[in-house]
């Protein structure tokens, strides 16, 4: 009789999968979540990409210790032809004094994330909240949550916030610009999370299982928190990466206005050389054309564009994984 045929144990089968692929293919919550990675590419990108982000923010901290000046000055007497990228400044020198584009995004990249953090973190957690329990519950609370969301939604969210913001700083006395800006910005993107996420916990709540908690006696937080709220996440998922860009926008506009002899005082940040990629693209997109020499300086504001773009791409493909995966389950 001819010897089986396949592999020896000296000899692994080709075609046999990875530990990854066999761990994803048990049960328990870790091997569903390395089953969710694999089937959702997008979802690993995106979370592959923000994760070097966050090590970019531990490493700045771990160095610098979140300085918040980067000393640009824009002295183009003492060098009105800054050099470009080379092998000692990758990403070129942003102003006549020698500062480091690099090194200027590297020290941005902590402030930048906890300020995107905080405010599409408020603007997310309250616009579920109030989304979810208004679809849910409906009545009284729901009336007053879609008025006030009616009245958010009729004003652009750029210009509600800058008026709000504006309003505020000219008329009382505060010293830290920083987090009205971020608890008004959070408060003017609620209504855009809580629209869609009330839509969808009206749908959610007329489903068969959720009848059946109900009528099992649960209560209703309980129904809310464990059935309503996560399924209703995905068109907060969607609302993500336009947020995200919106705050940069509105970021850039400040020091943006401050380089044509507005003043600097209305800006959020705590000063010019605050180290913030909106901030920093605004400085590129002013001085990246010399005024003296009338040359283009293009890496002053390339390599900050650059850097929102591939952020924002972070955040849009590990949302869209995500929605991806919550309508899968919806669907089974």
């Amino acid at each position: 009789m001819p010897p089986p045929s396949g592999p020896t144990e000296e000899e692994p089968d080709p075609w046999e999968p990875s530990v990854f692929a066999r761990l994803a293919r048990g049960h328990g919550p870790f091997r569903r979540l390395l089953r969710a990675l694999v089937r959702t590419p997008t979802l690993l990108a995106g979370l592959g990409l923000l994760l070097f982000f966050g090590v970019l923010a531990l490493a700045s901290l771990a160095l610098d210790g979140g300085s918040s000046s980067l000393v640009v000055h824009f002295d183009w007497a003492a060098n009105p032809f800054p050099p470009g990228p080379s092998r000692a400044h990758p990403f070129g020198v942003m102003d006549g004094l020698g500062v480091d584009v690099a090194q200027a995004l590297f020290l941005a990249v902590p402030w930048d994330l906890a300020i995107l953090g905080s405010i599409l973190g408020l603007a997310a957690v309250g616009g579920v909240l109030a989304g979810a329990c208004a679809g849910f519950f409906r009545g009284p609370f729901d009336w007053v949550v879609t008025s006030l969301v009616d009245l958010l939604l009729a004003v652009p969210p750029f210009f509600l916030v800058v008026v709000l913001y504006l309003g505020v700083v000219l008329y009382f006395p505060i010293d830290e610009h920083l987090p009205l800006f971020v608890a008004l910005f959070g408060f003017v993107l609620w209504p855009y999370y809580a629209r869609p996420v009330r839509a969808r916990a009206q749908s959610i709540a007329a489903e068969p299982y959720v009848e059946a908690a109900r009528a099992s006696g649960s209560p209703p937080s309980r129904i809310l928190l464990r059935h309503v709220i996560p399924n209703s996440l995905g068109p907060a998922f969607a609302q993500l990466p336009i947020d995200v860009y919106q705050v940069f926008f509105v970021l850039t506009v400040f020091p943006f206005l401050a380089c044509y002899n507005a003043t600097s005082l209305l800006s959020p940040l705590p000063s010019p050389q605050f180290p913030e990629w909106g901030n920093l693209l605004a400085l590129g997109v002013c001085f990246g054309w010399s005024p003296l020499a009338a040359v283009n300086f293009w890496w002053m504001y390339a390599f900050p564009a650059l850097t929102v773009i591939a952020f924002g791409i972070g955040v849009a493909l590990l949302s869209d994984g995500a929605s991806s995966i919550l309508e899968a389950k919806l669907r089974v």
